[in-house]
């Protein structure tokens, strides 16, 4: 995959679960308002909030744990545990 950007699976898994929990919060589906919510939410850049959402990044454990209480979630379930 030449200039391409390689994207752990687990990232991958992780953007699907966080976006379907923003789903039930019916958070809106556009990205930029996404990204917007998710950053003010949890108090992180916006750049950060896409990495998130699109599967570029895995949160940190502290991260993870403030994203599983916002959504009310199982961290587990948000990294496919």
């Amino acid at each position: 995959m030449e200039g391409g950007i390689v994207v752990p699976q687990s990232a991958k898994q992780f953007a699907d679960r966080l976006n379907k929990g923003l789903d039930e919060l019916d958070v809106p589906a556009v990205v930029r308002e996404r990204v917007t919510i998710l950053s003010k939410m949890l108090q992180i850049p916006k750049q950060q909030a896409w990495n998130l959402l699109e599967g570029y990044q895995l949160p940190d454990e502290q991260l993870l744990q403030q994203i599983a209480n916002e959504l009310e979630v199982e961290t587990g379930w948000l990294v496919g545990k």
